[in-house]
């Protein structure tokens, strides 16, 4: 999670000192590609079943190295997301007020969750010794310590709910 957090810090910095895209714009452009992809969104759940499925399959064809390239660049693809969605959270809270959370309906950081989970399946069906506890946990905690953020800041008065 390390190289994750590494790679978000560098695009935001790249952002804040070349860029100057603002904050709204980034954030209504979230909202809007949420909002308009919603059934894609909801199409990424199949995507889980066909990881596994495919999985399965290449591990009982031999292709284990075809498999694991494949399910540990969703992991991985899939914790960076779940950690911008969670940093996302926490900048446009603080800097617009705003809970992108909420205003997505909480189905992205809920499908790239779920897709996760599927990703670490697949990799125990490839190799059994795959440690599940670690990326789970990270991402849990990535997914719902902006959630507590947001709670105490609105709490404390310094930002609306």
């Amino acid at each position: 999670m390390l190289k994750h957090s590494i790679l978000l810090a560098l695009l935001i910095s790249w952002n804040y000192f070349f860029q100057e895209i603002p904050a709204d714009a980034i954030y209504s452009a979230l909202v809007d590609l949420s909002a308009a992809r919603r059934t894609l969104l909801m199409a990424s759940a199949l995507t889980a079943g066909s990881l596994l499925g495919s999985a399965y399959l290449f591990t009982n064809c031999g292709l284990y190295k075809i498999a694991k390239a494949f399910s540990v660049l969703t992991e991985n693809g899939c914790q960076f997301l779940l950690l911008v969605f969670g940093t996302g959270q926490v900048i446009f809270f603080v800097a617009l007020g705003e809970n992108l959370y909420a205003a997505t309906g909480y189905l992205p950081p809920v499908l790239l969750f779920l897709l996760l989970l599927t990703t670490i399946q697949a990799q125990r069906i490839i190799d059994f010794n795959h440690p599940a506890n670690r990326p789970l946990t990270s991402a849990l905690l990535v997914g719902l310590l902006p959630l507590l953020f947001v709670f105490i800041y609105a709490l404390l008065g310094l930002g609306r709910p």
